[in-house]
C-alpha cells in the first residue's frame, strides 16, 4: 500500500522498497518514511502483515531505539531485534535517507518475520544472530554522533513546522503539544534535547520542563496510569 509523494528521492525509494518486498516475500515488510512530516511519516508499506504499519502513521522507534543506539552508524542500524505485540521475533534494519545536499528526507525500515526460522534456529544460527539494543530505554544518554544530532534537529524542526503555525503564532497549548509529542518519541532521553527544543520554541529550558510535566500528567490521566511520571527528564 502506498501514497503519492512529490520528492523524487522518495519516489525512487518506494520503487526499491517494492522490489525488496517482492524479492523476499510476505515475511519481509518494507516501510518508507517521509521525515519532513514525522507525525504522518509513513508514505508506503509493502507486506504490512509483519508489524502492521499503515500509510499515514508516524515514526515509532526512530528516536527510542535507532538514533540512541551506539550501533547506529553511517545513517543506519542493521539487524536489530523487535518483538511485536503478537510475540513475533522480527529482524529489523532502519536506513536514514538523505538527498544530494545531505539533507535528511526519509527513511526505509525493513522488518523480517523470523518466526519460522526461530523454530529451526540451529540450522540458521548465523542468520538469526541478533544484537540487543542499548542503552536501556529509560536512561538519558550522551550522543556525540554528528549524523544523529543532525537527524534529531531535523525531526524537532519538522515536528514544530507540522503545527501549521509559526513559533510566534503558537499558543502555550500548541507548544505543550509539540513538547508532549517529542517526549513520547524519546527525544528528551538524548542529552541536550531540552535546550534544542527550548531554542526552537523560543522559550526557556525551565518552560520546557513545565510543559513536560503538564504533558506527562495529561497522558497519565488519559491512560489511567503513571508510567510517564516514572520516566526521567533529560538533564
Amino acid at each position: 500500500m502506498e501514497s503519492e509523494t512529490r520528492n523524487p528521492v522518495l519516489e525512487a525509494l518506494i520503487t526499491v522498497a517494492r522490489g525488496v518486498a517482492q524479492t523476499f516475500g510476505p515475511s519481509c515488510e518494507v516501510v518508507v518514511h517521509d521525515l519532513s512530516r514525522p507525525k504522518t511519516s509513513v508514505i508506503a508499506v509493502f507486506n504490512d502483515t509483519v508489524t502492521g504499519r499503515k500509510v499515514g502513521e508516524g515514526i515509532r522507534d526512530l528516536v527510542w531505539k535507532v538514533l540512541r543506539s551506539p550501533d547506529f552508524n553511517e545513517d543506519m542500524l542493521v539487524n536489530y531485534r523487535t518483538i511485536t505485540p503478537e510475540g513475533k521475533v522480527v529482524k529489523s534494519t532502519t536506513i536514514v535517507i538523505r538527498d544530494s545536499e545531505r539533507d535528511v528526507v526519509g527513511a526505509v525500515c525493513i522488518n523480517f518475520d523470523l518466526s519460522t526460522f526461530v523454530t529451526a534456529k540451529r540450522f540458521f544460527e548465523d542468520f538469526t544472530r541478533l544484537n540487543d539494543l542499548a542503552p536501556p530505554s529509560d536512561k538519558v544518554v550522551e550522543v556525540a554522533n554528528a549524523d544523529v544530532l543532525d537527524i534529531l534537529g531535523h525531526l524537532i524542526s519538522k515536528t514544530i513546522e507540522e503545527s501549521a503555525k509559526s513559533v510566534e503564532q503558537m499558543t502555550k497549548e500548541d507548544k505543550m503539544q509539540v513538547v508532549g509529542y517529542l517526549d513520547e518519541k524519546g527525544v528528551f532521553l538524548i542529552r541536550g534535547a531540552v535546550d534544542w527544543v527550548a531554542s526552537r520554541l523560543g522559550v526557556s529550558r525551565y518552560t520546557v520542563y513545565s510543559y513536560l510535566e503538564m504533558a506527562r500528567a495529561a497522558r497519565g490521566m488519559k491512560r489511567g496510569g503513571d508510567r510517564e511520571a516514572a520516566e526521567p527528564y533529560e538533564v
